[in-house]
């Protein structure tokens, strides 16, 4: 069937199509055919470039039910929340190390004394960070210097050092809601666009966005802890290659989104946050699956490359679902030097190759923000027989 769907307040998906038993592939179409922004739980706290809708995600975890599900490409972890907010075990694994730090981070269920230790940390920190004298030393913060004023590279040393004088057990989160600030303080010009621009910020307001980003933080992981039922285990979110490795246990179910080939370099992307927060992202440049530079580099190399490691990555999927197992899989097909990838035939060949046949899918037409472009996406149901 081909037709336009459109929801209460969603943007439409144009040219639909669906394959599969209705009671399948329709809900499918609805997850594919969520967009816009979403605040609740801890899902709005910090940007993460091209993330699953978190309506999206619970419907797809409703979906392929079980009580345990991985997600090898957890980006900044919304079906990891999602899922310990219907009481299942959640892993998530990326190559990222912002990703990994992002989602655990976001998952966090916490006794009220440890968000309210939070929240006095960073009031203090704010406070003598708005009159830190120092700017910092390090070379990769140098090297991303140019992006921020002076006062304000002072003001992000200051909290940074504030924080490693802070609790053990707040540090983590703290250092969480420095990363939200990052991009935002700076003078790059977007989340997703590397792109310097003029932008002046008042002196102390930097510590005073990071005060405000903390109180936030409180509020919403009080949120999480308050949606998320008893007894439910903790997350488990690390850095992991999935082409190499599954879960020590096996799952009932994966929801994932892997990288579109040839449209983003995700790693890249926070190059401002590796640098602030001492992370090594060398080995996730090196790992990272479809990214734009490969495809415009060498086409055939990078296609070649990709479906290599989708099977890689597919295979080791196969390894981690139980018999009978599901797992939704939202892909988009790319573009690589004025030339289609396809992306969604691609995955189901190279599944069936490791037992993972499909059994319903949705298909859509998604136009970018300023409706210039038009991206076909796919969300893809297997099971493991």
């Amino acid at each position: 069937m081909s037709e336009k769907v459109r929801t209460a307040g969603w943007r439409p998906v144009e040219r639909l199509e669906m394959q599969g038993a209705p009671d399948l592939a329709e809900p499918l179409a609805e997850a594919l055919a969520v967009t816009g922004r979403e605040d609740r739980l801890t899902h709005g706290f910090h940007t993460y470039p091209a993330a699953l809708h978190p309506d999206a995600a619970k419907a797809l975890l409703e979906l392929v039910g079980g009580r345990s599900v991985w997600d090898p490409f957890c980006g900044g972890g919304t079906v990891v929340v999602e899922a310990m907010t219907l009481g299942r075990r959640a892993v998530g694994s990326d190559v990222n190390p912002v990703a990994v730090l992002v989602a655990h981070a976001r998952s966090q269920v916490l006794p009220l004394e440890i968000i309210s230790r939070m929240r006095s940390w960073g009031r203090r920190i704010a406070e003598s960070a708005k009159v830190y004298p120092d700017l910092p030393r390090d070379a990769a913060v140098r090297e991303v210097a140019p992006y921020y004023e002076e006062h304000v590279a002072r003001e992000l040393e200051g909290i940074r050092v504030g924080i490693k004088g802070a609790p053990q057990e707040v540090q983590e989160l703290l250092i969480f809601a420095l990363s939200s600030i990052l991009v935002k303080v700076s003078m790059r010009e977007s989340d997703t666009r590397q792109a310097k621009v003029a932008r002046h910020r008042p002196e102390e307001t930097t510590s005073i966005l990071f005060h405000k980003k903390v109180r936030e933080l409180g509020r919403r992981l009080e949120d999480l802890a308050a949606a998320v039922p008893p007894n439910t285990p903790a997350a488990e979110v690390k850095v992991a290659d999935c082409r190499r490795a599954h879960p020590s246990r096996t799952v009932d179910a994966v929801v994932t989104s892997p990288p579109y080939p040839a449209v983003y370099d995700y790693v890249p992307l926070q190059t401002l946050r590796t640098a602030w927060l001492g992370l090594d992202d060398g080995e996730a440049r090196r790992a990272e699956i479809g990214p734009r530079r490969a495809f415009s580099a060498d086409r055939a190399r990078a296609w070649k490359a990709w479906q290599e490691d989708t099977e890689a990555w597919l295979g080791q999927v196969g390894r981690a679902l139980n018999p009978g197992g599901r797992a939704a899989i939202v892909i988009g097909d790319g573009v690589a030097v004025d030339r289609p990838v396809d992306a969604l035939g691609t995955i189901e060949r190279l599944g069936a190759k490791v037992k993972l046949h499909p059994i319903a899918r949705a298909s859509g037409d998604r136009r970018d923000l300023g409706a210039k472009t038009v991206r076909r996406e796919h969300i893809l149901l297997l099971e493991r027989r």
